[in-house]
């Protein structure tokens, strides 16, 4: 693969990724500031106005809904179009509709105008998540994914779940039209700061045109997802490595679905506490952030993985089996710790051993796996409580996904980091 960055001397190859990604970064920053507000705001104005648990479920179900509907689909689009578009252009939109909302929604509620707003960020997210990560291994070094990755990851982290959520509820505090109008402000300011990627990674190879085939749109695109699908499936360590996102999906999804009631009713924690146990995982996941690409300097990327996915089961059993609130915040921080060793290196991964042309399609598989399978998950998680008890659901879960993680990846052949002067 073609590099579009510099090339780099041994000290600058551990500091500098580049001016390419560091555009790509603050980009991918302001987004994630936006996604922290809207995602924290959408729910209050449907509980302020619509207090109803089936109408703020319904939300979560529409904001979702286009992962399923368009996921495959926006990984064809990424392969075919200029990926860097794709994002600014999904970023406009969300800005648009947003700073249109803080209009509209000033003087009327209705709940299908927030259920349309949900949806329409929703449908951008689908696109601009799935052609951003596309993006990343024309911009760096092969060896430089893991680190990428991880500065990406940590700004999402911090922007997303700890910045963006109670600056959502201070804006919210003052009126719903400003915390609207930041959201559209700090995306608008994401696509604005892509303007400046654009002629630098103009040199790089763009994706191969879609083969010729039975004319018409519709067989174009199912051709090209059944392609993506027959190279995921046909390769042995991107098949395992996505199931084994399925089921971390599913665990994560049933544990976290049932973590407010561990927080209540196991830890008997008031609502400030729970927010700390939250917090307690964000910042071991911005942690592990920055332990993740220095353990993939030095230990075998597959192995490495396959123990973080094992030990955040591990630490999942352990929640469900403490009382104290320090040690299931210690748990938690762990977990954060070994939740992001397992992305940060799975995806550097996949993004390594897959073709240019193929990148949006792989992700879009990637994606539909890990995230589709949340909503069965969350669905499990309250049967389980249901027919055991909330602490044994984190227990049972752990158990599964780090015995699961062991078998699913056992087959695995371990990889050496490559060597210093390799290069992408």
């Amino acid at each position: 693969m073609a590099s579009t960055t510099r090339p780099v001397t041994p000290h600058s190859r551990r500091t500098d990724l580049g001016r390419p990604f560091r555009w790509l970064w603050a980009s991918t920053a302001a987004s994630n500031a936006g996604d922290g507000i809207t995602r924290t705001l959408l729910p209050l104005l449907v509980v302020a106005h619509h207090p109803d648990p089936a109408a703020v479920a319904g939300l979560t179900t529409v904001n979702m809904l286009p992962w399923l509907l368009f996921a495959l689909p926006a990984g064809v689009l990424a392969d075919r179009f200029d990926r860097r578009r794709i994002v600014l252009g999904s970023n406009v939109v969300r800005g648009a509709a947003l700073l249109g909302a803080a209009l509209v929604l000033a003087t009327d509620r209705a709940l299908p105008l927030l259920y349309g707003l949900a949806f329409l960020l929703g449908s951008a997210e689908t696109l601009a998540d799935t052609a951003a990560p596309a993006i990343l291994p024309r911009l760096v070094e092969a060896r430089q994914l893991e680190r990428a990755n991880g500065r990406l990851s940590a700004a999402q982290i911090v922007l997303n779940e700890m910045v963006g959520p109670p600056l959502a509820g201070l804006l919210a505090g003052l009126t719903a039209a400003a915390a609207l109008a930041t959201g559209g402000t700090l995306y608008a300011l994401a696509a604005l700061l892509l303007l400046g990627l654009a002629p630098l990674a103009r040199t790089g190879p763009e994706p191969a045109p879609p083969e010729p085939g039975p004319p018409g749109a519709r067989d174009g695109v199912l051709r090209d997802i059944r392609k993506g699908l027959r190279f995921v499936l046909g390769h042995r360590t991107l098949r395992l490595t996505l199931a084994a996102s399925a089921l971390y999906g599913l665990v994560f999804s049933a544990t976290f679905s049932m973590l407010v009631l561990l927080s209540e009713r196991t830890l008997r924690l008031s609502q400030t506490g729970y927010g700390l146990l939250l917090a307690a995982g964000s910042v071991g996941a911005v942690a592990g952030s920055w332990l993740a690409p220095r353990a993939a300097d030095r230990l075998p990327t597959v192995r490495l993985a396959r123990w973080s996915l094992a030990g955040s089961g591990a630490a999942y059993v352990t929640l469900g089996l403490v009382r104290h609130p320090a040690l299931a915040a210690l748990a938690l921080a762990v977990n954060g710790v070994l939740m992001m060793g397992w992305n940060i290196l799975v995806m550097s991964l996949r993004q390594r051993l897959t073709p240019e042309d193929l990148q949006g399609r792989v992700m879009s598989v990637s994606r539909l796996c890990s995230w589709g399978s949340m909503p069965v998950g969350a669905t499990l998680g309250g049967l389980l409580a249901a027919a055991l008890t909330v602490p044994a659901v984190f227990v049972v879960c752990g158990s599964v996904l780090a015995l699961g993680a062991l078998l699913l990846l056992a087959p695995l052949r371990d990889e050496p980091p490559a060597p210093p002067h390799e290069k992408g």
